[in-house]
């Protein structure tokens, strides 16, 4: 974040409401804040530490004889860190713009609010370029041929049933969650092996209520987002985020850093920000300045994958 200078430089509440309403206003574009809780941190760095999980799944020996002492457990525990950055993103208004008095809140609002989508879909690339390797989360697979979801002879129930059982022999957790891209979806909503199973009630297409019964999962997360890659001035080249793939995951709300769950957002606030989102205006009026006003947005982050063995990735669906 730029630091304030001069007598026009504040942070704006109201933009700054609006910057964390739409930040958070679980639009369906942008699924990473979802499938990664976020977690308050109270320093920009710092470790975090995680125990062993033989320690909660194994049978201890119980049985005391008189005046003995309770057997005692063990458990290990290992520990990594987290790094918040700074990420922020800015975008200017021409002072004679603004000078119009009833178009002047509307471009701040606009200003804002581009600034938060480049933020949000920057977010939303980070967190995918972790969950859609499989070097990263505890397994997965890459389809091929009549494994991918497009071949009507694939079994999409039985590539995920493995990603449960997987997640549950390593953690003893049941996985609830599954991410999956749109266009894996739409397909899958119209795979025959599924619309078999309910062919006296789904009217040609599954509903997410049945797919999750079908996936074993509580929430289905879609994502929607993408990208644009060209270069300034090249031809338009729009891909998704996502890719074609579906995450079989556990995730839970980050209400502690104790969670278990896939991943977490570490998210700290400095004492000199008065929220969290924080929206700045600065004008640049001075004499050789460019005559603007700028609005810029940031956060202080750390995304990191902290219970590997809760996600299973299924690749190349399509």
């Amino acid at each position: 974040m730029a630091t304030p200078s001069g007598a026009d430089a504040h942070f704006d509440v109201a933009l700054s409401n609006l910057a964390v309403a739409a930040f958070s206003d679980g639009s369906a574009e942008f699924v990473a804040d979802q499938l990664f809780p976020a977690v308050p941190v109270a320093h920009q760095s710092d470790r975090y530490f995680v125990i062993e999980k033989g320690a909660f799944l194994s049978v201890p020996a119980t049985l005391r004889a008189p005046k003995t002492r309770a057997a005692r457990v063990e458990f290990e525990v290992s520990s990594d860190s987290y790094f918040a950055h700074n990420y922020a993103l800015a975008a200017e208004n021409a002072l004679e713009d603004l000078a119009n008095a009833d178009i002047a809140i509307r471009l701040r609002e606009n200003a804002t609010r581009l600034v938060i989508s480049g933020l949000r879909r920057d977010q939303e690339v980070r967190v995918s370029r972790l969950v859609t390797s499989a070097a990263n989360v505890g397994s997965g697979v890459i389809l091929a041929g009549t494994d991918k979801w497009g071949h009507p002879d694939s079994d999409p129930i039985a590539q995920v049933n493995t990603a449960h059982a997987f997640i549950r022999s390593r953690t003893g957790l049941r996985a609830n969650a599954m991410l999956i891209d749109e266009d894996t979806l739409a397909v899958v909503r119209r795979h025959p092996l599924l619309l078999d199973m309910f062919k006296y009630t789904s009217g040609g297409a599954l509903g997410d209520d049945e797919l999750r019964r079908v996936f074993r999962v509580e929430r289905i997360l879609e994502g929607r987002g993408v990208v644009e890659n060209a270069r300034e001035g090249g031809a338009s080249s729009i891909t998704n985020i996502w890719g074609n793939n579906a995450l079989i995951a556990r995730i839970e709300p980050g209400v502690s850093a104790q969670t278990a769950t896939l991943g977490l957002r570490y998210r700290w606030q400095p004492e000199i920000f008065p929220a969290d989102l924080a929206v700045q205006r600065n004008v640049e009026a001075r004499a050789g300045e460019r005559k603007v006003e700028v609005v810029e947005a940031g956060y202080y982050q750390d995304e990191r994958i902290v219970a590997p063995e809760l996600g299973y990735l299924i690749a190349g669906t399509l």
